[in-house]
């Protein structure tokens, strides 16, 4: 990760987090403030009162010398000041400080401003006029002919004001260790996922490609950027995965492959060495050996095109496919028929009656059909039963045969290629059923099986079949 993106981010955090708690500290001290306001204006109010009830007796009402003795001793706070204006005097009575009980009485000319009570500097400017902002102002009323003022004390105003700069000084700097403590903790936070995928993709740059998923929350900012890259190691995990399980039905398929044209090959290797050698005792072995030869030709031939096959409709699933609408009973007849004439001597009852239409492509079904009562010939000894019937939307062709039936072993790798169970002896490929089951899915279609080694085995082949409202036009089509 860029360190100086960084630390601009944590910078950044920082200047946020300490603007909002610097401006927590400041509303605070505000609202303290404020508060104090309120309780001088209160002390205004008050201290008025008492100083209207102290001059409004006979005699004072007139002459301020009279009644500034009178107000003082209704001892007026530290934090007001009173001031009495007649006609031609005014007299300022305050308490200079804590430490002075007894109230200062300051009678002077009316035009006279020295000697009152006032804060200098800017500071103490900056805090009257906050205050006034506030709604401190002067308390006002009238006695005879003497006006009574009650004001704040800017010396005392400033004084308390100033005694708790300190405290919020204090403030701001715990503020800012606090933000550089958070920032701190939150720039590590939301920068953990992209820190976490850049070590990840360094890993990956220097050759460790083993999957290891990151913690991810996709509420955080860069939380997506965590999941999305767990997203693509888990892809990644999955496509390894399957590489795997390719190769290694590759390398399976191979010796399989490799086995199963080894055996013909040998046979044809050994005929041929007997021919050139010739080791022949009898005008007939000749004719046996290419029978025998020309057989293992065959077989090899078939295991090619059954592989070829099979690679074809993997590399293009829907290569060759033609769907269409088709009789699967007149289809079954034309198909197993001629197999079953082959071998008279095999009992092979067909009940595929006309009309049931199910949509695939009819090479595909001829291989899935030929496949698997090719087998049935082959690895069973009594009769066989193929029906054909519709139900719930698809055309099923059932193929039952009375054999000695699969083991639940056999039945689990019957579909695999190149798999022959236990009866070995018989020649095949081990190709047919998975051939038949990759023609009905190419379909859309299914291939159930169900054995038991007492009653044989059953193949139930189950089509999609044509909606009802062109089954007819179908039918017809085909009729």
């Amino acid at each position: 990760m860029n360190s100086a993106f960084a630390r601009r981010l944590y910078l950044v955090t920082t200047l946020e987090i300490t603007v909002v708690l610097w401006s927590l500290v400041f509303a605070g001290s505000l609202v303290a403030f404020g508060d104090y306001v309120g309780t001088l204006r209160a002390e205004q109010s008050v201290t008025l009162d008492r100083m209207t009830a102290a001059i409004d007796t006979p005699g004072t009402r007139r002459d301020v010398r009279l009644a500034a003795p009178l107000a003082a001793s209704r001892y007026p706070r530290q934090s007001v000041v009173v001031l009495l204006v007649d006609a031609e005097r005014r007299a300022d009575v305050y308490q200079p400080s804590s430490r002075i009980e007894a109230p200062v009485i300051d009678i002077r000319k009316r035009g006279d401003l020295g000697g009152e009570p006032s804060a200098q500097g800017g500071f103490a400017r900056f805090v009257m006029g906050l205050a006034t902002v506030f709604g401190l102002g002067v308390a006002r009323a009238h006695i005879g002919s003497i006006d009574i003022l009650v004001r704040a004390n800017e010396v005392t105003l400033n004084a308390v004001v100033t005694a708790y700069l300190p405290e919020i000084f204090v403030s701001l700097a715990i503020a800012l260790a606090i933000a550089l403590v958070l920032a701190r903790a939150l720039t590590r936070q939301v920068l953990r996922p992209l820190v976490d995928v850049t070590e990840a993709l360094e890993r990956f740059a220097a050759g460790d490609l083993s999957p290891q998923p990151i913690v991810a929350d996709a509420r955080q900012s860069l939380g997506t950027l965590a999941v999305a890259y767990n997203g693509a190691i888990a892809q990644m995990e999955r496509a390894f995965g399957e590489r795997d399980r390719a190769n290694a039905r590759m390398r399976q398929f191979v010796a399989d492959a490799g086995h199963q044209l080894r055996t013909p090959l040998t046979v044809v290797r050994g005929y041929i060495a007997i021919l050139r050698k010739g080791d022949l005792r009898t005008p007939e072995d000749r004719d046996r050996i290419l029978t025998t030869m020309n057989r293992q030709s065959q077989i090899m031939a078939s295991l090619i095109d059954k592989l070829m096959l099979l690679d074809r409709w993997d590399t293009d699933p829907g290569r060759d496919a033609t769907i269409e609408a088709i009789d699967v009973g007149r289809l079954v007849e034309d198909v197993v028929t001629p197999i079953a004439d082959t071998q008279p001597a095999r009992t092979v009852r067909i009940d595929a009656p006309a009309g049931p239409l199910a949509k695939i492509d009819p090479s595909d079904l001829t291989h899935a059909l030929t496949n698997i009562v090719d087998n049935a010939l082959k690895y069973t000894g009594g009769a066989i039963d193929i029906l054909v019937r519709r139900q719930n939307g698809s055309v099923s062709i059932v193929i039952a045969d009375e054999g000695p039936g699969m083991t639940r072993e056999e039945m689990s790798h019957a579909f695999d290629r190149f798999y022959r169970g236990a009866r070995r002896d018989i020649d095949g490929s081990g190709l047919g059923l998975s051939i038949a089951r990759r023609a009905l899915e190419r379909a859309g279609g299914t291939l159930e099986l169900t054995s038991d080694p007492a009653t044989g085995s059953r193949f139930t082949l189950l089509l999609p079949a044509v909606e009802s409202g062109r089954e007819t036009a179908c039918a017809e089509a085909v009729l």
